[in-house]
């Protein structure tokens, strides 16, 4: 080969290798990984139970670290409902006030680069969640979140460089809020978060020229209109159907793992992930994008990780925390001289139902209490109490509400109960309970009343009289303490009986308290205990089923066995 051949030869092999770099170049990959709803779910033991937990933000940990090994770009993301639903979280809101916020150093040592705020966030009270927004370094987010004095209150969104290009994550919180809390609860306000989405995606593809925009959203896909007022709670499909340009949108809050494809209103494709609850999965997005077109390529799966070992650093670096935890659920808390009972609370005044209306009865003024049973375990014996016990005799972190409810109101939720449970029977030999969850089960204490399991539903029930002997008006206004989940849950019983929307309910409030019940029961225990005092139920046999040949004849045959335990899988979060 001349010389000439030679450097003509050097050339094109330079030519070449330069085209290939710029092809390279233009083509950039990430990944994208991403939790929703963990609730608290941080150890990989439960305190309460002793078990091995099947997620928790433990083995989220050991995960991450395997694939930031692979690959050096990763941003991972959480889509909310943080700090409620274990032991973990609640020692550390209500009994640790030294420390940093638990969850906030969790997911520092995730390195997590969003959190979006959800709806159990926003319960525990602004003084812990702000706490949490003190202590954590990843920006909690809520494009659609306003402080009613001096309007944003949370990062709307977040945009991050990853080799030169910019990805926005843009953050939205179910407007739910705003008729599951509890009004003097709420120094915030939680906007449409699709008109949010509608003001802000301008400005992000824009004003900002972001790349690729990812919705962080805590709210379910769809069936989400909730009342006539046209409050939607689950809005990931009208962010669709109504805010063109998201890439992808990892979502919670409805507990339904999904993992694909739709097509928004200008038929572009957008990646949807749910990953489902209590970090047993993880959704992992493979991002491409190509320089020279701006165009935008997702792949999406959903990653098991409940086979993977908790990650020992991340235990290590948290085993402060962990030691409170378990100290605190070991603590014995109170004692009692009788037995903590509720396995008869499908026919009967129960001890554990008595004590949970005991505090609902002495609140807020209450006339009557409303409560369902929430417990975990049926019989506590005689002797200590543990805190673990005080878990399984209230397993929500509920706090009390007081409504107005009309005499016959209350008359018709005691109905609706019954006509869940109890079958129309003549004489002893036929069956007795319909098999429904239990959290449908709702008892009254401030009123006397029976259940005639003879009579078709719908007039099953009589109340004789307000328990301290006054005459029942079924035309009065009585103030009624409920809990927070028949206040605002969207399974709520007494929005469907009561023909009520979300708006209706918020004019019959009155007040709620200012701690969960759980809490009252803790507190109620270490004060006793301190001075050596024993538990103290009032016995309210203030309801009974009737006729009693007919019912006798029932229970021997058909419910003395059944246990609330059958439907702890029922007790879930939400």
């Amino acid at each position: 080969m001349s010389g000439k051949s030679k450097i003509r030869f050097l050339l094109t092999v330079l030519a070449g290798a330069v085209l290939a770099g710029c092809a390279d170049n233009d083509s950039v990959t990430f990944k994208v990984v991403a939790t929703t709803d963990v609730h608290g779910h941080i150890f990989d033991t439960d305190c309460l139970t002793g078990e091995a937990r099947e997620g928790s933000l433990a083995k989220v940990s050991t995960f991450l670290k395997g694939v930031r090994k692979e690959n050096r770009d990763v941003i991972y993301l959480d889509a909310g409902d943080i700090l409620q639903g274990s032991v973990d979280v609640y020692q550390d809101v209500t009994a640790q006030f030294q420390r940093p916020s638990l969850a906030a150093e969790a997911y520092n040592l995730l390195d997590c680069y969003a959190i979006c705020m959800g709806n159990h966030d926003f319960a525990i009270g602004p003084r812990s969640y702000d706490r949490f927004f003190r202590t954590t370094k990843a920006p909690v987010m809520g494009a659609n979140v306003y402080f009613e004095k001096y309007g944003d209150y949370l990062f709307p969104y977040r945009i991050r460089d990853v080799k030169g290009l910019n990805v926005a994550v843009l953050g939205l919180t179910t407007p739910i809020v705003n008729y599951s809390i509890p009004s003097d609860r709420m120094e915030l306000d939680v906007a449409d978060a699709v008109e949010a989405a509608k003001h802000y995606m301008p400005i992000l593809r824009n004003q900002m020229r972001v790349d690729v925009v990812i919705g962080l959203v805590h709210s379910g896909l769809d069936d989400g209109r909730m009342d006539d007022e046209g409050l939607y709670e689950n809005v990931v499909s009208r962010l669709l159907s109504e805010v063109p340009g998201f890439d992808m949108i990892i979502y919670g809050h409805d507990h339904k793992e999904r993992c694909f494809k739709a097509v928004d209103c200008k038929g572009d494709s957008v990646l949807l992930m749910n990953p489902g609850p209590f970090a047993k999965k993880a959704a992992v997005a493979t991002v491409n994008v190509t320089r020279s077109t701006k165009a935008v390529r997702t792949k999406g799966e959903l990653a098991d990780i409940t086979g993977l070992e908790p990650d020992k650093r991340f235990l290590k670096k948290l085993s402060g925390w962990y030691d409170d935890v378990k100290h605190y659920s070991d603590s014995v808390i109170g004692r009692t001289s009788v037995p903590m009972e509720a396995g008869g609370v499908l026919w009967r005044s129960s001890t554990m139902m008595n004590y949970v209306h005991s505090f609902q009865m002495d609140a807020l003024g209450a006339e009557v209490s409303l409560s369902s049973p929430v417990f975990t375990q049926t019989y506590i014996p005689a002797g200590d109490i543990t805190i673990r016990d005080a878990f399984s005799m209230y397993f929500f972190d509920n706090t009390m509400v007081s409504v107005m409810l009309k005499g016959s109101e209350i008359r018709d939720v005691l109905e609706y109960s019954a006509s869940l449970f109890y079958n129309t029977v003549t004489d002893g030999s036929g069956g007795l309970l319909r098999r429904e969850k239990i959290k449908r089960l709702i008892t009254a204490a401030g009123v006397d009343y029976e259940i005639d399991v003879t009579k078709p539903a719908g007039s099953r029930v009589r109340i004789i009289r307000m328990s301290d002997g006054k005459a029942f008006n079924p035309d009065k206004m009585y103030r009624t303490t409920i809990n927070s989940f028949l206040y605002g849950s969207g399974e709520s019983p007494l929005f469907g009986v009561l023909n009520m929307s979300r708006e209706d309910m918020k004019a019959r409030f009155n007040g709620s308290s200012r701690a969960d019940i759980r809490y009252f029961i803790l507190t109620d225990l270490a004060l006793r205990h301190e001075v050596g005092a024993e538990v103290s139920v009032k016995n309210r046999a203030n309801w009974k089923l009737v006729p009693e040949d007919v019912v006798s004849g029932c229970l021997a045959k058909d419910t003395v066995n059944y246990n609330i335990i059958q439907t702890r899988t029922s007790l879930k979060w939400d």
